[in-house]
């Protein structure tokens, strides 16, 4: 097994802050959403590497759709309940005012304020409790000495209970843009305010070191229209009857977001290049950028931090098509009748996995329920799973995080031919604490050890009869399973993060 764990992709500070409580190393466990990757579960988890998405909530999330409740009691009370977050955070975010960038700088005020050692009593009783800490990382050399790493890129032993963070942002209406005061805003306006955030994001740091806590990506879209650039139905059934996701979904880029996206991949004037993550994104943005880096001159990976297969061929294939309103309930069929994987085209088509990989990229597997398998799959994992013990359990419920695993391990040997890059892109974008459904026997990053050994046994008994396995020895599995857990996301920093 792994000494330790990283995770592209975790909102760490997501339930701490927008509940107001003291600490990010506090874990709450609310009617919805429990926080699965706050720092004491990290901790207890052995990640020792984890970027951090910051994500300042959308208006969208306060507001109800069907009564058409804007900011208010009612709206307050429902954010409440779904996000578990006091009545006066959900007004503060309903706020006609209310600035995202504002709100951004405030959680890192918050992701920094609580970075000094802690120490954490372990509930079982068996330790007297570990001492753990966390700290920013401006570069790869930070991570590098704060993890003691090796040569080989493998951590020593001598300060096993630190974490690095990397910063990272979800959503990048995180700019100021996307809100209700900038929506009817003339287009000089926004151009100068975006021009702005960006510089003083890439200009982000303590005193005297501004700069060193830049993000490292940043997903260009979420779940609401932002003014640059059109997002994916990424809202299920129920859901989508209360929140109004249809402004801007499946539009392309915006000439606002066209100079956005130019601005945060510039290195201009030794400033760090802040890459995009493509979650989100709609496939007609997509398909946008995908074509502006191929005229480039340089190679910019492409990220895809928390996501998965959804085994269409194409990106054009995998595109809902819908009539304009009706995009969620053809979703919700689409999601009904599914086999083995879902086939929202919020996921990856095959060509979008290979222009992934060719361009040197990381995709972060999510620990959806949903996202990672169909309905039918779905269903049948949990009629399976049922009464068993917890080993039997996690043999089920990992089945099908493998299944995405073999699916793009076998597609890129077919378009390669070469065997010993069909593992390189694959890492862990756990989406811990984003509001997901985890699979089950993997709850949140606590079981990060038993993930591991769960993924090296199964990997192990497949390879008498799965090609891309075939004539792999244990010691092989045990690196395959490795670079999905650790190495390939410490070897995408260490090319990438400087």
């Amino acid at each position: 097994m792994s000494s330790f764990y990283s995770d592209l992709h975790c909102h760490s500070t997501l339930f701490g802050y927008n509940h107001m409580v003291d600490t990010a190393w506090d874990e709450e466990h609310e009617l919805f959403f429990h926080s699965q990757g706050d720092f004491a579960k990290l901790g207890r988890g052995k990640v020792r590497l984890a970027v951090v998405a910051l994500y300042p909530i959308e208006q969208g999330f306060v507001s109800v759709k069907p009564l058409n409740l804007g900011p208010g009691t009612v709206s307050s009370f429902l954010a409440g309940v779904v996000f578990s977050m006091p009545g006066s955070r959900a007004h503060e975010i309903q706020d006609y005012d209310h600035d995202y960038f504002e709100d951004l700088l405030k959680e890192v005020d918050f992701l920094a304020a609580c970075r000094e050692p802690v120490v954490y009593w372990n509930r079982s009783g068996r330790e007297k409790g570990s001492v753990y800490r966390y700290r920013i990382a401006r570069d790869f050399e930070d991570i590098r000495q704060l993890l003691d790493l090796d040569d080989e890129l493998n951590p020593r032993q001598s300060d096993q209970d630190a974490i690095a963070v990397v910063l990272a942002i979800e959503g990048a209406h995180s700019l100021g843009i996307g809100q209700r005061n900038t929506m009817y805003k003339d287009e000089s306006f926004l151009k100068e305010k975006l021009s702005e955030n960006i510089h003083r994001l890439k200009m982000m740091g303590p005193p005297g070191r501004e700069g060193d806590w830049c993000p490292f990506y940043i997903t260009l879209s979420h779940h609401f229209w932002n003014q640059l650039g059109g997002h994916s139905v990424s809202i299920p059934h129920l859901i989508n009857r209360i929140l109004d996701q249809k402004p801007g979904l499946y539009k392309g880029i915006t000439p606002l977001g066209e100079m956005g996206v130019e601005q945060l991949l510039s290195t201009a004037g030794g400033r760090r290049r802040i890459l995009i993550d493509i979650n989100h994104m709609s496939p007609r943005l997509r398909k946008w950028y995908y074509h502006y880096l191929s005229s480039q001159a340089d190679n910019i990976p492409i990220i895809a931090s928390h996501s998965a297969v959804n085994g269409r061929s194409t990106l054009a294939e995998a595109r809902i098509k819908a009539r304009p309103g009706s995009h969620h309930d053809l979703a919700d069929d689409l999601y009904a009748g599914s086999t083995f994987f879902n086939p929202w085209d919020l996921l990856l088509s095959d060509e979008e996995v290979m222009i992934i990989h060719r361009s040197g990229g990381l995709i972060g597997l999510n620990l959806d329920q949903r996202i990672i398998m169909g309905k039918e799959k779905l269903s049948q994992v949990k009629s399976l799973a049922k009464a068993k013990s917890r080993k039997e359990q996690q043999e089920i419920w990992i089945r099908p995080f493998i299944d995405q695993v073999l699916h793009i391990a076998r597609l890129i040997l077919k378009e390669t031919g070469d065997p010993s890059v069909i593992w390189d892109n694959m890492a862990i974008g756990s989406d811990y604490s984003g509001m997901i459904t985890p699979i089950n026997a993997f709850q949140d990053a606590t079981k990060f050890p038993d993930f591991d050994q769960t993924l090296f046994s199964e990997l192990k008994k497949l390879a008498e009869t799965e090609a891309v396995l075939s004539g792999k020895t244990e010691a092989d599995i045990r690196e395959i399973s490795d670079l999905i857990l650790w190495k390939n996301n410490v070897k995408f920093l260490q090319k990438h993060f400087h």
